[in-house]
């Protein structure tokens, strides 16, 4: 039998560290079926086989949600996308891929790809992502991701199950799928970042969102204030459940006592921050250099942060997590 890849190890050291009633064997075995092929094509050549996903061009990320109430889940997301072809030269992988991670039909699939691509841009290349979640009680949530970014607000609400409410374009639409198929759906939107004005749609931003925009929004770099965060919005029942994801380099909180900063607040509203240094020294253990890449924050009633994981580029360091 082949050895696992370096994600595949990371994953399971992750789960079985963390105490999660979940199988860690069916965690691992379906991460390396979906993540062998890509990180190995990016192991072999970083530089020119650069996925999407992360800022390193690696084809993995690790994510961590821990709540107020002291539910946690541990995720992953895989970019499967051969960069040498194509929207269309990689339809067969994005469906063969969706469907393991998801257990939908190849009809289901299809559906909803043809649904958001169809009318992609000749020659694009249109990531479609895969990603799985696991909780406490081995509960599991498998997610697509379709792109969208080339859709105006109008054609983006006619595709999805209800408007937004944003009169917004998406860059990328999200499914979520449980046991019993899909279970919800969500959006992300660049939201604009300004030190001086409140934020657009103050009103909808849980108050976590709002509590760290307010204190660090004056640190994220000028010039990219357009593109420093999404608003993610998820409909429940009609109602709107957004959460804000900051890019920790734009917004400068990848080290030092401006994280210290963040984590601070956060561990405020009730969050246990220990699952960071456990994620840190399994990294170290399995050779995965690993940096804090974006951070998610929101919680309607129930305050909660995600931390995003990529594999580290060269000059990124690991002192957050000292």
């Amino acid at each position: 039998m082949s050895a696992r890849s370096r994600p595949t190890a990371l994953l399971e050291a992750v789960l079985t560290r963390t105490g999660l009633d979940v199988d860690v064997a069916r965690a691992g075995a379906e991460l390396e079926g979906l993540v062998a092929g890509p990180w190995a094509a990016y192991e072999a050549d970083p530089d020119g086989r650069r996925f999407a996903l992360t800022e390193s061009g690696a084809p993995f990320e690790l994510s961590v949600k821990v709540a107020a109430d002291g539910e946690m889940s541990i995720r992953y997301v895989v970019d499967v996308a051969d960069h040498t072809r194509d929207l269309a030269g990689n339809a067969a992988r994005y469906l063969q891929a969706a469907e393991s991670a998801t257990g939908l039909s190849e009809e289901v699939v299809g559906a909803l790809m043809t649904r958001y691509l169809h009318d992609a841009p000749p020659g694009s290349l249109a990531n479609v992502m895969v990603g799985v979640g696991w909780a406490a009680g081995n509960r599991r949530r498998s997610t697509i991701y379709l792109p969208a970014g080339w859709l105006d607000a109008g054609s983006l609400d006619r595709r999805l199950p209800e408007p937004t409410g944003l009169d917004q374009p998406a860059q990328v639409v999200g499914y979520d799928v449980e046991d019993a198929g899909l279970s919800s759906w969500k959006t992300y939107h660049w939201f604009a970042v300004d030190p001086t004005a409140p934020p657009a749609g103050r009103d909808l931003l849980p108050e976590l969102a709002l509590r760290v925009y307010d204190q660090f929004a004056a640190r994220v770099v000028p010039a990219a204030r357009e593109r420093a965060a999404f608003r993610q919005r998820r409909l429940v029942a009609g109602a709107a459940q957004d959460r804000l994801f900051l890019f920790t380099r734009l917004w400068q909180l990848t080290d030092g006592p401006e994280l210290l900063s963040l984590l601070t607040l956060l561990a405020g509203v009730g969050l246990d921050l220990g699952v960071l240094r456990a994620v840190a020294a399994m990294a170290r253990e399995h050779g995965m250099g690993m940096h804090l890449g974006m951070v998610a924050v929101g919680g309607h009633g129930i305050p909660s942060a995600t931390f995003y994981f990529w594999p580290r580029g060269p000059g990124v360091s690991l002192k957050w997590a000292q």
